[in-house]
């Protein structure tokens, strides 16, 4: 289908004629499943990976640490102030910002990480193999750089700020099912604390 064109009386070009009307309705069928197999790992605003990605991923990584099981941990990311955002400059310069915010969280990982965009202006990293030590300062890199890069909405550069939950197994919980929870739990200790900043897990008792 590549190259120089083909004369009409050609034999290749009546044999890729009839390829083409053979395989192009079955092109676009695979094309269609592709496009929903996305849909449903994917956030269509942002691209990122959603909520049910996100467990999906870290069931896998529990089944296959049940024997030895192995550190990690997750950060929660939330949009400072996200409301007011919207009410002031509107929903679409509301989606804007996140998919700016977006944009800044995917550049911080560490390859076999991932984020998700989980509800809202909340995202959630999932760093697999990572200590506390390591999602602190992973923790502290994307709130540095959210603050630290402009967004820019129709001229005007406006600042963006996150608030950051982090909990790690085995130092916050006991289960790497429990990591949502305790992440949230911190996040919003980080709301309550004055925003932009991030918090840490700790294990109760």
């Amino acid at each position: 289908l590549v190259g120089s064109a083909l004369e009409p009386d050609n034999p290749r070009a009546e044999r890729i004629t009839r390829l083409v009307a053979e395989l192009g309705p079955r092109l676009a069928a695979a094309r269609a499943v592709h496009e929903a197999e996305l849909r449903a790992v994917r956030d269509p605003l942002t691209g990122l990976s959603n909520r049910r990605e996100l467990e999906r991923v870290m069931g896998v990584f529990r089944e296959e640490t049940m024997q030895q099981p192995e550190a990690a941990s997750v950060v929660y990311v939330d949009l400072d102030r996200f409301k007011q955002l919207n009410d002031t400059l509107g929903h679409a310069a509301g989606d804007a910002a996140l998919r700016h915010v977006a944009t800044v969280l995917q550049v911080q990982l560490r390859d076999g990480d991932l984020v998700a965009r989980i509800g809202g202006e909340e995202f959630a990293i999932w760093l697999p193999r990572a200590t506390l030590k390591v999602a602190v300062e992973v923790a502290e890199r994307v709130r540095a750089a959210v603050e630290g890069t402009a967004w820019y909405w129709n001229g005007t550069a406006y600042r963006l700020t996150t608030s950051c939950g982090i909990a790690s197994f085995p130092e916050s919980v006991n289960a790497v099912d429990n990591l949502p929870g305790a992440a949230e739990a911190a996040l919003y200790r980080a709301k309550q604390a004055g925003r932009n900043r991030v918090e840490i897990a700790t294990r109760a008792g």
